[in-house]
């Protein structure tokens, strides 16, 4: 497991044997970043079931200003600053379960310009949950996206006030990516 572009290009990244925890594919990392290059520089990044914390440093590594970490499992908390430090990169790394943890992040300080959602598979209803307390608390910036990567079968709500910009499928993955409507109609 690697680091596909930027500074930290080709860094090899721990990962935990046996530990349930799934880091996105190299394929499907490089898919989404190609999507989404021009939002992720200078940008401030959420990382939600951050598992290794790969899509999270990917983007720190290809010109992010900010990366905070979420993970609701404590083996995963560890190899994210494990992770990071092999990176020399820094991050603010939350332990906490959502949608709940959600609730501590300050929209008044804390907006993100991308999301990225990964959660372990069999999630339809945390997804929309999660989906629902970003957008209730506005957490997105308005011309920002939310990347969703989810079994291509998983039957997730999206709120009212975010549309599906782009979808594509990798045999069992479907990565989605939202954008606020709102925003988008104003332009």
């Amino acid at each position: 497991m690697y680091i596909i572009a930027g500074k930290y290009k080709k860094r090899k990244l721990a990962n935990y044997k046996n530990s349930g925890i799934r880091p996105a594919m190299a394929l499907v990392r490089k898919s989404i970043f190609d999507s989404i290059q021009d939002l992720v520089d200078d940008a401030n990044v959420l990382d939600l079931c951050a598992g290794s914390g790969i899509l999270g440093i990917e983007a720190l590594s290809r010109g992010a200003r900010s990366l905070t970490l979420v993970d609701a499992d404590k083996l995963a908390v560890e190899l994210i600053r494990k992770n990071l430090a092999l990176c020399s990169a820094e991050g603010t790394v939350i332990f906490g379960r959502l949608p709940g943890v959600l609730k501590r992040l300050d929209p008044e300080r804390e907006q993100f310009d991308v999301i990225f959602l990964d959660p372990p598979y069999g999630n339809a209803h945390m997804i929309t949950d999660v989906l629902q307390m970003i957008s209730n608390k506005k957490l997105l910036k308005g011309e920002g996206l939310i990347s969703i990567e989810a079994e291509s079968k998983c039957g997730y709500k999206v709120p009212e006030d975010l549309f599906i910009f782009k979808e594509k499928s990798y045999g069992n993955t479907k990565v989605t990516f939202l954008r606020d409507r709102r925003h988008c109609e104003e332009q």
